[in-house]
C-alpha cells in the first residue's frame, strides 16, 4: 500500500464513521453502537473491566467520548480512578467530545494514531486493529507500544466482533477480517497477559478486549 492510498485509506475511514455517526443523536448510537443502550452496556463495558488500577486512560477513536464518560462511571464503581484522554481522526469528532466532557476539553487530540506522537504517555490506551490497514497491524502496536504507553502500561485492543460468523461484514475494505482476536494477535507475534469479554444476549453478539502489556 502506498503513502498516498494510505492516506486515501484513512480519509475514508473518516468520512464513513462522521456520516454513519453523526445521523443520530443517542450518544451510544454517535459511538458506532446500534440498538438499546443495554447492547451498548453488555458490549463496551470490558474496556472498563480491563482497567484494574487507577491510571491514565487514552481512547483511541474516541469518536463522541461517550465510552470515556462511561468508563469513569463504571471504573469508579470498582473504587478506581481513571484520568481520560482521546484521540481522533475528526475534528467533528473530538469537538462532540469536547463538549460531552467540558472539564477534560483538553485532554482530546486530533490525528491518526498510526503516526500521530502524544504529548505524553498513558498507563491504559485502548485500540482496535481495524483502525488500520491489514498490512500496518503489527507495525500499529509497536508504535503504541513506544510512542504512547508508559512502562508496565497496558494496550487494551478491542474486538466487538469477536466469534462471528462473518468477520469481513461491517469493516472497511484493507482491514483484517479478524474472528478471533487472541489468534490475530498471535499471528502477529503478540501474546495477551488477560482479557475480558462482553455477550450481548439480544443479538448474540460477543466482545473481547485482550490485554498486551507493554515489553519491558
Amino acid at each position: 500500500m502506498s503513502q498516498q492510498s494510505v492516506a486515501q485509506w484513512f480519509e475514508h475511514a473518516r468520512s464513513v464513521f462522521e456520516s454513519a455517526y453523526t445521523q443520530h443523536s443517542e450518544p451510544w448510537k454517535q459511538s458506532g453502537m446500534s440498538g438499546p443502550e443495554e447492547r451498548w452496556v453488555a458490549l463496551r463495558k470490558p474496556v472498563a473491566d480491563c482497567m484494574t488500577r487507577s491510571g491514565s486512560f487514552l481512547d483511541i477513536g474516541c469518536a463522541n467520548g461517550y465510552l470515556l464518560e462511561c468508563c469513569l462511571r463504571w471504573c469508579a464503581e470498582r473504587g478506581i480512578s481513571i484520568d481520560p484522554y482521546g484521540l481522533d481522526l475528526s475534528p467533528q469528532f473530538v469537538e462532540l467530545a469536547r463538549q460531552r466532557l467540558p472539564q477534560f476539553a483538553d485532554h482530546f487530540f486530533i490525528g491518526n494514531s498510526l503516526n500521530w506522537i502524544p504529548p505524553r504517555k498513558f498507563d491504559f490506551v485502548r485500540t482496535e486493529l481495524v483502525y488500520v490497514p491489514a498490512d500496518y497491524e503489527k507495525q500499529y502496536i509497536n508504535h503504541l507500544f513506544e510512542h504512547y504507553l508508559e512502562h508496565n502500561g497496558k494496550l487494551l485492543v478491542a474486538h466487538y466482533q469477536e466469534g462471528t460468523a462473518d468477520p469481513t461484514k461491517g469493516i472497511l475494505a484493507g482491514s483484517h477480517p479478524t474472528r478471533y482476536i487472541l489468534d490475530r494477535l498471535a499471528e502477529l507475534g503478540f501474546q495477551p497477559v488477560g482479557y475480558c469479554d462482553g455477550y450481548d444476549t439480544l443479538k448474540g453478539r460477543k466482545t473481547r478486549v485482550a490485554v498486551l502489556e507493554k515489553p519491558g
